[in-house]
């Protein structure tokens, strides 16, 4: 197994665990020069900030009984994301000038037979509004329950337990791992697009690769040696994510699909989030 640690002239990347480099290998800010960091620190101060505006907002408390938002709750969402991907495309355009350029494009899914994990319930809820929003709630709920059904065979030949339920770390790895060696494509997929993007959680924003695309496929033969990284925010946007979420008294599992069915089904019973001004 290769373990992926590299330098380049002006930061680093390191893997966060021994194994190979691929979903959790982290390119560090912090290592960035420094007129590049205080860039990167003014995109994510702005991220941060229009999540605690959404968390500030009336008319959070109750809202699951009346299945209402402040409209202003998705235009604060919609703001922060856009806001990141202006970061993510300022960090590639630092990287390309370093020599290194991602090979990722539409029409390129090669990764998009993992699990993402760490989904909080405000990146959820902005995902079931997109799913309203594109008139195809149905289909893609159907898709969200092969995927889980598929995630829930894998995770019971370990340890029995049904979807979203705690596990040990090493646990939830194998599973990651054996889920995404299936190659079950994501249920948002439609002819090789998103059909999602502009709604799509952070966990899918911030992964790319080096690699000639098809490396990343897992059953490739070169897939160990495939190049990935993750342009991961800092803790503070995590945690105004989380703050939002304790506002909004959710707390649903972080694995996509298992989180989305229940706001689906136990939260929202499938009917359409209402925006009031």
């Amino acid at each position: 197994m290769q373990v992926w640690a590299w330098k380049m002239s002006s930061l680093w990347a390191t893997s966060r665990t021994v194994g190979r480099p691929a979903y959790d290998t982290t390119i560090e800010s912090v290592s960035l020069p420094e007129n590049v960091q205080r860039i990167v620190n003014s995109y994510q101060t702005g991220i941060s900030n229009y999540l605690f505006k959404a968390s500030c907002l009336t008319g959070l408390n109750g809202w699951q009984a009346k299945r209402t938002l402040p409209r202003q709750f998705i235009k604060f969402i919609e703001k922060a994301f856009d806001l990141y991907d202006q970061l993510v495309q300022f960090l590639l355009g630092h990287l390309h000038r370093e020599g290194f350029s991602t090979q990722c494009a539409p029409g390129c899914t090669h990764c998009c037979c993992h699990m993402p994990i760490g989904v909080t319930a405000p990146e959820l809820i902005y995902l079931y509004h997109g799913m309203h929003q594109s008139g195809h709630l149905a289909k893609f709920f159907r898709r969200c329950l092969e995927a889980e059904e598929n995630w829930r065979e894998i995770l019971q030949s370990h340890v029995g337990k049904q979807c979203g339920g705690a596990q040990p770390t090493f646990v939830r790895e194998t599973v990651l791992k054996q889920y995404q060696q299936l190659e079950h494509r994501c249920p948002f997929l439609q002819d090789d697009l998103c059909q999602l993007y502009p709604y799509r959680p952070l966990a899918c924003r911030m992964h790319f690769s080096l690699s000639t695309p098809h490396w990343c496929r897992p059953s490739h033969f070169q897939n160990e040696h495939a190049v990935q990284f993750n342009l991961e925010p800092e803790e503070k946007i995590f945690a105004a994510l989380e703050h939002l979420e304790d506002r909004l008294q959710l707390h649903l599992s972080d694995i996509m699909v298992c989180g989305m069915l229940e706001l689906i089904v136990n939260v929202l019973k499938f009917q359409k989030i209402d925006l009031v001004s």
